[in-house]
């Protein structure tokens, strides 16, 4: 019997893509850590991130700031932890720490070690979202609409959990065959027409829906975890986003946001805009919901691909090429 020393090519399963959290850490993305609405003054909201755990303050004027959850002392959860006086008070040994995350503070009296710090993620509060940039310094700006707040009417949800790393259910808007032979979505999108800054792309695509008038949609991809699409529907400019945040084990936990423009208060047109808006997170369940099955036991891998798949050779190539970090791994975990 002859041996094979070398797997032939044909019996391999193509390029891997590096899993997050490994290979340099988890891409220098925008993510989204908490609704606006679940970080009370006063209170320490606590959540998973990317290896491990953080938590959401509000300083004394209000403005939210993502930390690293575990106290530099011997490690107690301060999503446990009291606001006393402004401090986040560790409830293990009562070291207390100001929204910037320096101990500041410790009931004995002893002088805070100049180490005992938090880690301190660049933080942004829009949308209804509190969003956390993952490294010292922020590259591109945080996910949002061309219109402000003020000029829309919204509706922003938590709505999904996929057990995926987060790029992989937003390589579907650049996934033509998937969106044809599972959402009945025919797309048409050119990758030589795609611009680029640094962490964010934008392309512009002609799209039917079934049931709906073909829509001229604009793409824009900020980093690798976040899509923002900008349309129109009944005479309204139409917005909906959604971005994944990565938590341990590599999941994903999806935020989805709808908007349009403020209603004036016309005849109907209140009614019109909870339509759209409702309309819009309604589609963005529809097609994670659509994926469900596929997205529990994917093992995603670049592998065999046709000329259908330009556009997403031109996705997955920015998505290897991304920026990552572990600097707060070792804090958060």
């Amino acid at each position: 019997m002859s041996e094979v020393k070398t797997r032939p090519e044909e019996y391999t399963r193509g390029k891997p893509m590096p899993p997050q959290g490994t290979a340099g850490g988890y891409d220098q993305n925008w993510y989204p850590i908490a609704l606006s609405r679940d970080v009370k003054a006063g209170e320490v909201h606590g959540t998973e991130f990317l290896n491990g755990k953080v938590i959401v303050v509000r300083d004394e004027n209000g403005k939210a700031q993502v930390l690293s959850a575990y106290c530099r002392h011997l490690g107690a959860d301060l999503s446990d932890a009291d606001v006393i006086n402004g401090k986040v008070v560790c409830p293990f040994h009562k070291w207390g720490y100001d929204a910037s995350g320096q101990c500041v503070e410790t009931m004995t009296g002893d002088k805070p070690p100049e180490r005992a710090k938090l880690f301190k993620f660049p933080t942004e509060e829009s949308w209804g979202v509190v969003w956390a940039f993952n490294g010292l310094e922020p590259f591109y700006e945080s996910p949002r609409p061309t219109l402000t707040e003020e000029e829309a009417d919204f509706q922003v949800e938590f709505d999904h959990m996929t057990n995926v790393d987060h790029f992989v259910p937003y390589s579907n808007s650049s996934d033509i065959q998937h969106l044809r032979a599972v959402h009945k979505i025919e797309l048409d999108v050119d990758p030589q027409n795609v611009e680029r800054w640094p962490g964010r792309i934008r392309y512009t695509q002609e799209m039917t829906i079934p049931g709906m008038p073909k829509i001229t949609q604009i793409v824009n991809v900020f980093g690798t975890n976040c899509l923002v699409f900008e349309g129109e529907m009944m005479g309204r400019r139409v917005y909906n986003m959604s971005a994944g945040k990565p938590l341990p084990g590599n999941r994903t936990l999806h935020t989805m946001m709808s908007a349009t423009t403020k209603s004036a208060g016309g005849p109907g047109e209140d009614e019109m805009v909870k339509a759209i808006i409702a309309q819009g997170i309604a589609f963005g369940r529809q097609l994670f919901e659509e994926d469900d099955m596929v997205m529990r036991s994917i093992h995603f891998r670049q592998d065999t691909l046709t000329e259908t798949d330009r556009m997403l050779v031109t996705f997955l190539r920015y998505v290897r090429e991304f920026p990552r970090t572990d600097i707060a791994c070792d804090m958060i975990s």
